[in-house]
This record gives structure tokens, C-alpha cells and sequence, in this order.
């Protein structure tokens, strides 16, 4: 097992790409970047405090259903084992921690991340879906057993499009509210593996995930040829193409792992309900006040642009983008090279 620890371009080579240039080139070629400290000081202390405020709530639910073996709470939130591997962890209403502070909205629409979701998701990026989840630790015998909450999976196996247009439809950001390494639930991944046609033999690996799969599970995640796990420092993010191969390790510290997983989109993708609920919810408190908030949440279309134009890559005029104008491949099918 690979432990993965961001490494920054050589400050002193004049050639060396610029920081957003390196994060580009190094998630093309890896389909995932670290981005450090995304947030820290009072800002970090804030969103942990509302987390906790938040995950307390939902906790009750959760233990109380877990205990019962059934169910799903009255605002839908996972919380027992009959909810596929609902029993490691829990979920909170995206709501329920970002209106909590300020700081909880900022951290969607961190500056620190922006640049890079415009620059590879596209200048049209909005968030999709938003997920507030605890994951509690687990015993070293279970761990054993069963691996982590999750299978070795890509989150979309399916989605051509990015062959054509020669980035990913979607980047996932985790933003880690507490550290993780290699025993505190982290991520882990194989690099590069984005861009294969093929699958590896994922249901050879623990991991839970429900199904009829579950007794072939015989090999522990770790030795999934290829992989890293991502130590990250609590307010550090890990972004990812969710075309690449990854998991979650299990967690056998000593506290619950918090994490924030906002999945990024273009501008013509529908979001989920609770993600719209979310910003009415802000709009109408007066939290969506500058324009990066107000495109990232879905109430307006990119800054300064037309809101068609990704809908196709145009060569020509864009007085009516209702028409397509721009250039396909040559052969339907063919990788963009």
C-alpha cells in the first residue's frame, strides 16, 4: 500500500507550470489532486463546530434506527443496515449544516477551489449533489471481515461524453473535516485508472455494499494492485474524476471521520432536490449574495457567458446557441486525443 501525500511543482525551475497549471496536468494524468488547507484557522474551527451541531441532531435518528435494524428518517436520511451499508455510517440534510454559519456555504464555493472545478468541469460549474456524512470507527475484527463502508467502484462507468469533450462531466471534492490516514477511513484510489476501458475485479475485494457479491468479497481492499491511500489533514480537500477507480478504507481509530463530498457539474445538468431545497433555502436567507454562490447553487448560469455554449464545443457565432454549430468527431465513438 501506497500512502499519498500532495507534492508541489519545484518552485525554482522556470519552466515549472503554475500552481492551477500543475493541478490540471497532474488530474488529467492521475484523475485526482490533493488541494491543502482549503480551510483553516477560525475558518476550519467554524465549520467543525457547525458539524457538530448538525451531526448531533441526525445522530439520535440514526442510533435509534440502527438499533430498530430498519428504517430511513423522516427527511430521508440513511441510518440502518437494511439501507444499503447504511450501518457504518450516517448522512446529514446538506441544510442542516449549511445554515448552521456562513463558513458552511463559503467551503462549496471555497476560492480555494473554484479555479480548479472552472478550469476542468468547465466556467459553467454548479454543485450537484451535496452528502454530510459521519463514519464512525470500527473494530479491528470487523475491519477485517468486511473492509470499509464501500466497495472499489467508480461513482459513473457509463459516461461517454467526456471521451468528446475532453474533460470530466463531473469532480467530486471531499473536504475533511477531521485527519485521516490510512486507518481513519481515507480514500484510496489507482491513479490513472480513470482512463480505462476495463474494469478490474472489484467484487474480489471487501468492501460492503449489500448484494449477492458480498461472499465472493475473499481479498482485503488494500491489495488492490496499484492503489494509494490519501492522507489528508483535516480542512483538506481530495478531488477526483469520478471515473476513477476508488474506496473508503475502514476507519479503526479512535473518533468518527467527517467529511463533506460535493459533487461539481456543468450548468446543464439537473441537480437533486435536496440540492435545490438548499438554495431556496439560502436564497431566501440572503446567503447566496456574491455571483460565484449564486452559479455554484443554481440560480444563475455562468458569469459573462452564454449558458448553451457546453451544450456543444462551437467553432462559429454564438447569436443563436439553439443550433448546433460546432465540430463533432469524425467518427462517432472516436477518443478525443
Amino acid at each position: 500500500m501506497t500512502t499519498l501525500i500532495e507534492t508541489a511543482p519545484n518552485s525554482q525551475d522556470s519552466a515549472a507550470p503554475t500552481p492551477l497549471e500543475g493541478q490540471v496536468e497532474a488530474y488529467k494524468r492521475d484523475g485526482f489532486i490533493i488541494i491543502d488547507d482549503v480551510l483553516q484557522g477560525d475558518e476550519l474551527a467554524r465549520v467543525q463546530a457547525g458539524f457538530d451541531r448538525a451531526q448531533a441532531v441526525t445522530r439520535v435518528d440514526w442510533e435509534a434506527g440502527r438499533a430498530a435494524g430498519k428504517g430511513v428518517s423522516e427527511n430521508g436520511e440513511y441510518y440502518a443496515s437494511d439501507t444499503f451499508h447504511g450501518r457504518k455510517y450516517f448522512d446529514i440534510y446538506p441544510l442542516h449544516l449549511l445554515e448552521q454559519d456562513d463558513a458552511c456555504v463559503e467551503m462549496i464555493t471555497h476560492p480555494r477551489l473554484f479555479p480548479f472545478l472552472s478550469a476542468t468541469v468547465g466556467e459553467d460549474v454548479q454543485t450537484a449533489t451535496i452528502q454530510v456524512r459521519v463514519l464512525e470507527p470500527q473494530t479491528a475484527e470487523d475491519a477485517q471481515e468486511e473492509g470499509g463502508y464501500v466497495n472499489w467502484h467508480r461513482d459513473h462507468r457509463n459516461d461517454e461524453a467526456w471521451r468528446y469533450t475532453g474533460r470530466p462531466l463531473n469532480t467530486k471534492v471531499l473536504v475533511y473535516l477531521t485527519d485521516v490516514g490510512p486507518d481513519d477511513g481515507c480514500t484510496a484510489c489507482v491513479p490513472g485508472s480513470h482512463l480505462w476501458d476495463h474494469e478490474p475485479d472489484h467484487l474480489e475485494f471487501k468492501g460492503m455494499g449489500g448484494g449477492e457479491s458480498q461472499p465472493t468479497k475473499v481479498r482485503d481492499q488494500r491489495d488492490m494492485p496499484g492503489m494509494v491511500a490519501a492522507e489528508v489533514k483535516a480542512g483538506s480537500a481530495f478531488l477526483f474524476n469520478t471515473r476513477l477507480w476508488h474506496t473508503t478504507l475502514p476507519n479503526t481509530g479512535d473518533r468518527d471521520r467527517w467529511a463533506v463530498l460535493t459533487l461539481y457539474c456543468p450548468f446543464y445538468q439537473k441537480q437533486p432536490g435536496v440540492t435545490i431545497e438548499a438554495a431556496v433555502a439560502l436564497e431566501a436567507s440572503g446567503k447566496l449574495n456574491t455571483p460565484i454562490r449564486r452559479q455554484l447553487f443554481g440560480l444563475e448560469p455562468m458569469t459573462g457567458a452564454n449558458g448553451y455554449k457546453r451544450l456543444a464545443q462551437h467553432n462559429g457565432s454564438d447569436t443563436d446557441d439553439r443550433m448546433f454549430k460546432g465540430v463533432r468527431p469524425a467518427v462517432m465513438g472516436e477518443k478525443v486525443k
